[in-house]
Formats: structure tokens, C-alpha cells, sequence
């Protein structure tokens, strides 16, 4: 028993529920154990990284928008 308890039945099916849907999710190819890593970390090292990512991000999106000023517009065609 996973409570420790054989009389505590209604623990085991407690946990199956949650077990069950961790295995779907792994099955659908979800990454638990990527998930688990980062709730291993601390709120402020998530925190951090989401920063990091972000900031990475912006600097794409900022790049993206000066190329794009450069680009000249196609010549308009005749119908």
C-alpha cells in the first residue's frame, strides 16, 4: 500500500488518478521529467530563466521589426 497502511485502500486509488494521468501525458509526449526539473528549481531561478527567455525574445522581435523597415514594398501590378 502506498500509505504504508493495508487497511487505507482509499489511499492507493488516491493516487492512481494522478499516476494514471502523469502516464497519459508521458504517452502524448508531454516531458514530465522536464517538468519535474523545474519545479525542482526555486521560484526565483524560474523566475530568472523566464526573464533570460523573454529578453531573448524581445531582441527577435526587435530585430525582426528593423529588417523588415528595410525591406522595400513589391511594385503594385496591373490588374
Amino acid at each position: 500500500m502506498l500509505c504504508g497502511n493495508p487497511g487505507f485502500r482509499h489511499c492507493v486509488r488516491a493516487m492512481s488518478p494522478a499516476n494514471d494521468a502523469i502516464e497519459e501525458a508521458r504517452r502524448a509526449g508531454f516531458d514530465v521529467d522536464l517538468l519535474d526539473t523545474n519545479l525542482a528549481l526555486s521560484p526565483a531561478e524560474r523566475w530568472r530563466q523566464h526573464d533570460t527567455a523573454l529578453e531573448f525574445v524581445l531582441e527577435l522581435e526587435h530585430a525582426r521589426i528593423a529588417r523588415d523597415a528595410k525591406l522595400q514594398p513589391a511594385p503594385a501590378t496591373a490588374r
